[in-house]
């Protein structure tokens, strides 16, 4: 090893504060009003562990998954596997477009994903329809974003379990 033989005295530094925000890149955000399901499904496709209550706002961070289809060897992997990141986004209120309740700090995570789908609760406990459902989430979404709903989504009932029989 050999030490410098001389030292030059440096210039002065910079400091700066800056305030970095996080967007979860996902390849499909599960988006839906609060206790519409989202936390229960990602745990039963994922080995995703996220809180699971029966009262709204369980979920307050997004949780990630990962999703494996295919593939016939070990773990799902081999010929034909494929794997995919699913976010467990908390849940949207009326308003959330404009920032009520979290609605921006859930929304921009919804951003980066490449598939949406939209949980509608077939038990409404509030009154809503699932036409109405996915008639309000994605107006929020339009309103957040134009481009959001132009992307690909699918639409899924939950609880159909708890659906009176007519």
């Amino acid at each position: 090893l050999r030490a410098p033989s001389f030292a030059e005295q440096g210039e002065v530094g910079e400091e700066r504060w800056l305030d970095l925000e996080l967007k979860l890149v996902a390849d499909v955000a599960l988006v839906g009003f609060p206790n519409a399901g989202k936390s229960t499904l990602i745990s039963r496709v994922s080995a995703a562990k996220p809180k699971i209550a029966d009262y709204p706002f369980t979920t307050l961070e997004p949780h990630l998954g990962v999703v494996r289809v295919g593939g016939h060897g070990p773990g799902g992997r081999g010929a034909g596997a494929a794997e995919y990141i699913v976010a467990d986004v908390p849940g949207l209120i009326e308003g959330a477009s404009e920032g009520r309740g979290l609605g921006h700090r859930f929304l921009r995570h919804v951003e980066r994903a490449r598939v949406l789908v939209v949980l509608v609760d077939l038990a409404p406990s509030e009154g809503r329809s699932p036409s109405e459902q996915v008639r309000i989430l994605l107006d929020e979404l339009s309103r957040y974003s134009p481009d959001l709903v132009a992307r690909p989504r699918i639409v899924v009932g939950s609880r159909a379990d708890c659906v009176p029989e007519t």
